[in-house]
């Protein structure tokens, strides 16, 4: 999401707060997934989903 001038000057505080944030954590995501760097966030929406041993029954 990229910031928009306008529509952040009708928003609450928090919520200017929290996109501001949500376009960093985008930026940086890129960012590391261009780099190949290890650990970036599509590599561990790809991973599969390991169950502990010791999880309780449903």
């Amino acid at each position: 999401m990229k910031a928009n001038p306008d529509r952040h000057d009708q928003l609450p505080e928090h919520q200017r707060i929290a996109d501001l944030v949500d376009d960093m954590e985008d930026r940086l995501a890129a960012e590391r997934e261009a780099k190949g760097i290890a650990g970036n966030a599509s590599e561990r929406k790809q991973a599969e989903q390991v169950e502990p041993d010791d999880q309780a029954p449903e």
